[in-house]
């Protein structure tokens, strides 16, 4: 009996015309023109959604859908590229072209779901365990493409997935096939997988909690899932004692699986269990070694980084699938305004009563600087820097339009209050014309119950639900923030030696202690700075160890350097 749970279009008359015959679909496709991938896409996805619901003679569909599927990857491969630096939320062409790519993987699952279908109605037993295992495997890397397509850009994957995800791995334990390997048009090399590693490594992609990874970091986890996913097991739920590596499968749930429970407090509904400890303990070994300074490219991982974008990459693959920690206060939620502001600079211009950062360079530094002539479109463009970035990425046509005043290049938008709690926010914003923002950003925040009191966090995960709207979750570093300057110690007083910090006070619920923010590789572990402030007189210390690393700034704990005092 064909599932319930697998979802497959009714039979219906189309407008759009497709070749039935393999013969002569096989010739209009090699007639397309795959390198125009827009074009190309759109008349392929035509006549696969013409294809799947009709009825077809299921030798047919099979051969059909095996052409379709060499043509949807080479399309799929040259539409990809056009969102890779696209941060959230999409313009409204570039969602159209997301949600199209996941069109075309839902279709082609569609296709192999009904092959299924008429599998289970045929009376005929020669080849049926093959060609289910083809079936099941084929449908299982599409649907995990569509999941794959939907954490790269930050959109809500389709309701149903994952239920169907799971109920086609049930399917294919129960045939017996599981393990059967099947040859994937996309998976890396061109070589066959079993449809248990498949089932694995989409189950341990959903566990690294996609929407909270940095840009780009999902398609890179997926790259080396593809390498090493194989190194996990599912088992029997019984089978094990211990929790840590080990995450409960609910076949019935629309999500990826969760931390298993203790012993005695776990469903008997739920016999299958993924035991990610192997591969688990080869990541921890990775992380070490990169530590330690071996170069990555002895390490095989399979995935092309940056050594300290790998480690960090890695770092969480360790959070998400051993004792990952989890919220330990209630958010309640509220509905109130919130004032955000994106960047180190902008954070620190308001921090300090919005002033220019050259301003507030000529206000404290002891020593007075002479800033050249250019200083001033200098600054501006220092302190523009991440918003020209992210203007670039939404294809702005020049900086200069952003670097207009100073007004503009410190651009606060109001967001939309959801929950709070002691650690964090939830908050969504609606309209036009969204700034962009990344996980990792960091953020400068402001209450409108609490006017004039600036706080910093750090974007945890972003959500795109709808065209023109965006979800975030801010975790904030501490309850206040003061601004700084940090200056290297090379004997002058070079503005180009000097960088604009935060000060953050000790934080009781995280235990620690005073840290500063910085642009990610103004200074590393070790070095001596000259750190200054309103408040305080300039003083030497010493960055002691590295708290947290993104994409845009580092939080670092330092000591202050106390020189002994010469008794006469």
């Amino acid at each position: 009996m064909f599932s319930s749970v697998l979802s497959i279009p009714e039979n219906r008359v189309s407008a759009w015309v497709a070749e039935t015959d393999p013969k002569y679909a096989s010739a209009w496709l090699a007639a397309l023109p795959l390198a125009n991938s827009a074009e190309s896409g759109r008349e392929i996805y035509q006549a696969l959604y013409t294809v799947n619901r009709l009825e077809l003679r299921l030798a047919n569909r099979l051969e059909l859908m095996a052409m379709y599927s060499g043509a949807i990857a080479t399309v799929c491969q040259g539409l990809q590229p056009q969102l890779v630096h696209e941060a959230p939320p999409l313009g409204p062409k570039k969602r159209q072209l997301a949600e199209f790519i996941r069109r075309l993987h839902i279709e082609m699952a569609y296709g192999y779901k009904c092959c299924l279908r008429d599998l289970s109605r045929t009376r005929v037993t020669l080849r049926r365990k093959s060609r289910s295992a083809i079936c099941i495997g084929r449908a299982l890397y599409h649907l995990s493409e569509v999941l794959l397509r939907s954490y790269v850009v930050y959109l809500p994957y389709p309701t149903g997935t994952w239920r169907e995800i799971h109920e086609l791995f049930r399917l294919a334990d129960s045939l017996g096939i599981a393990d059967g390997s099947v040859a994937e048009e996309g998976h890396e090399g061109g070589g066959e997988i079993p449809i248990k590693e498949r089932y694995m490594r989409t189950l341990l992609l959903g566990l690294t909690n996609p929407y909270q990874l940095p840009h780009g970091g999902a398609q890179q986890v997926d790259t080396f899932l593809a390498h090493w996913a194989a190194q996990a097991q599912i088992a029997r739920q019984a089978d094990h004692a211990e929790a840590t590596g080990h995450f409960e499968i609910d076949a019935e749930a629309d999500t990826p699986p969760l931390p298993l429970a203790k012993s005695g407090q776990r469903q008997d509904k739920n016999p299958w269990v993924l035991d990610a400890r192997a591969l688990l303990n080869t990541v921890q070994t990775f992380v070490q070694r990169l530590e330690k300074g071996e170069p990555m490219e002895k390490l095989g991982l399979g995935v092309d980084c940056l050594d300290s974008t790998c480690i960090d990459l890695l770092q969480r693959m360790v959070r998400s699938w051993g004792e990952s920690a989890r919220r330990r206060y209630v958010r309640r939620q509220q509905s109130s305004n919130v004032f955000v502001c994106v960047g180190l600079n902008s954070a620190h211009y308001f921090a300090n009563g919005q002033r220019r950062f050259a301003d507030y360079i000529s206000a404290i530094a002891p020593i007075p600087v002479t800033p050249p002539k250019t200083a001033e479109t200098e600054d501006e463009a220092f302190v523009d820097l991440d918003n020209v970035t992210h203007a670039e990425n939404h294809g702005a046509s020049t900086p200069a339009t952003v670097t207009t005043s100073t007004v503009d290049s410190h651009r606060v938008n109001r967001w939309r209050l959801r929950d709070i709690g002691p650690q964090g926010m939830s908050l969504n914003r609606y309209g036009d014309a969204l700034a962009p923002v990344r996980v990792g950003d960091l953020v400068g925040v402001q209450q409108a119950t609490d006017l004039g009191r600036w706080r910093v966090g750090v974007i945890r995960w972003v959500k795109t639900p709808e065209v023109s709207s965006v979800e975030m979750g801010i975790e904030m570093l501490a309850g206040g923030v003061s601004a700084a300057l940090l200056r290297r110690l090379d004997g002058t007083n070079d503005l180009k030696n000097t960088y604009p910090a935060l000060l953050l006070p000790a934080t009781e619920i995280t235990k620690h202690p005073p840290t500063l923010v910085l642009t990610r590789g103004a200074c590393q572990v070790g070095d001596v700075v000259e750190l200054m402030d309103e408040d305080s007189e300039p003083r030497q210390v010493r960055i002691l160890r590295l708290l947290e690393r993104t994409g845009s700034f580092e939080q670092v704990v330092y000591g202050e350097i106390v020189t002994p005092t010469l008794r006469r």
